[in-house]
């Protein structure tokens, strides 16, 4: 998988990057948001995993520009404040995790194979459904497809 990792701390980054690469993922690092966003809008990426509390844009809004540029993106925030953010907080920006600083770094892997498992899940779903839609003699499995697909679609756009 092709990772984006940004943190404005560099010691972070670094361990988080060693980590994601010694698995076997593409690893691009920034130190910014602004500096991913923009590479974001030129490049196609499986997974982001950014810190929370950084220079404007903070994680929640990197993740929603990002989102709108690349819908089907994941992503998995990552904090020390545990009191402060909740799951639900991470959810409604669009992200799918919430990775609370200090981790260790089986949790970090454990949460990017989560990760590469939905993605895998969901690639597996969008090619059944789109066959089903291709198939013009069943009508009736067209329209279920149709609305499998929506459904999806639409829990992408908004995880639950």
């Amino acid at each position: 998988m092709h990772l984006v990792l940004v943190d404005d701390e560099p010691a972070i980054l670094d361990i988080l990057a060693a980590a994601c690469h010694a698995d076997g993922h593409v690893v691009t690092t920034f130190g910014s948001s602004l500096d991913a966003l923009a590479f974001l809008q030129q490049n196609s990426v499986d997974l982001l995993i950014t810190d929370i509390v950084m220079p404007p844009p903070d994680g929640f809004r990197l993740v929603s520009a990002a989102r709108k540029i690349h819908p089907r993106l994941d992503a998995i925030l990552v904090t020390g404040y545990t009191q402060r953010y909740s799951l639900e907080d991470v959810l409604a920006c669009g992200a799918s995790d919430l990775l609370f600083k200090p981790f260790r770094l089986q949790e970090l892997r454990a949460r990017v194979r989560l990760a590469e498992e939905r993605r895998r899940v969901l690639a597996h779903h969008l090619r059944v459904l789109t066959h089903a839609l291709e198939d013009p003699t069943n009508e009736l499995l067209q329209r279920e497809a149709r609305e499998l697909r929506a459904a999806l679609d639409l829990k992408l756009a908004r995880p639950v």
